[in-house]
């Protein structure tokens, strides 16, 4: 753990391993002599971890081109880094201790800013799409360990779990001893991810660049910060709400106009309508 994270009250010794699946997986696609076949069988000792991978393989926003039925199929035409992406999703899943209507929600809201960022890069060329996926799908892994961790503050989980503004952040610090920005980025450098996720996790809502030379970080972190906004329109925290998009700091940034924000939403809604049962079962 670097030291930028040792300021924080959060007792650190609470953070969790990563799931086991997704950690074993990560290991194999690192060695130079991994097959399909042995990804596969690490895959397959989870059920539940292969039946999503299977499902969102199968959606069109990943475009196959015919039925994928088996896990060593998937792999050899998703790409290593893509099978990765979604494992790791689909093990984020088996993360809650319990699964009501919070952990409900904080899943959604993973896999909803996840597809977004995938989206966002790919259309606007702007990231690594693979990347971006995993830094939407993360930067609100610091709600989930708060949540496992401190059930007995139901209330203002709930409140945490559906909002994000100023107020709660403070809120935060008094009750928990961090945000779940911080306590997020801490995870991710606890396991050993890249240092762009932990930024972006870190930044993704107050968008602070201050600092940041590298113009890869600034631009996923912007992407993010858009893409953490279409939870919300989807009705993921309730109801579908209306959001200027224009507004947000992360679109100034990137110099996004309305028109172009709504041109984006309009195709992203028509995919993932589409795919919703596949995205979120």
């Amino acid at each position: 753990m670097s030291e930028k994270f040792q300021n924080i009250n959060y007792d650190l010794d609470k953070l969790p391993t990563m799931p086991v699946v997704a950690a074993q997986m990560i290991e194999l696609i690192n060695s130079p002599n991994t097959s399909a076949d042995q990804l596969a069988r690490v895959i397959a000792k989870d059920p539940a971890v292969s039946a999503r991978v299977l499902k969102i393989a199968n959606s069109s926003f990943y475009s196959m081109s015919r039925q994928v039925t088996s896990l060593s199929t998937a792999i050899v035409i998703l790409g290593e880094r893509a099978l990765k992406n979604l494992v790791l999703a689909a093990s984020m899943r088996g993360m809650h201790q319990s699964f009501g209507r919070v952990e409900q929600i904080l899943w959604e809201d993973s896999m909803v800013c996840a597809l977004g960022s995938r989206f966002l890069a790919r259309k606007l060329l702007l990231a690594d799409a693979e990347e971006a996926f995993m830094a939407g799908l993360f930067r609100h892994i610091g709600k989930v360990v708060i949540n496992n961790q401190d059930a007995d503050t139901k209330q203002l989980i709930l409140e945490m779990v559906t909002s994000e503004n100023r107020d709660l952040a403070d809120r935060e610090r008094k009750s928990f001893g961090a945000t779940h920005a911080e306590i997020g980025a801490a995870v991710l450098e606890c396991w050993q991810l890249s240092e762009v996720l932990s930024l972006v996790a870190l930044h993704h809502f107050d968008v602070n660049l201050s600092g940041i030379e590298d113009q890869d970080v600034i631009k996923m972190i912007c992407l993010v910060n858009i893409a953490s906004e279409f939870p919300a329109i989807f009705g993921i925290l309730g109801k579908p709400q209306a959001v200027d998009l224009a507004a947000l700091p992360g679109a100034k940034a990137l110099h996004l106009d309305a028109d172009r924000l709504a041109e984006l939403l309009e195709e992203f809604c028509s995919v993932f309508e589409e795919n919703r049962e596949e995205f979120l079962a």
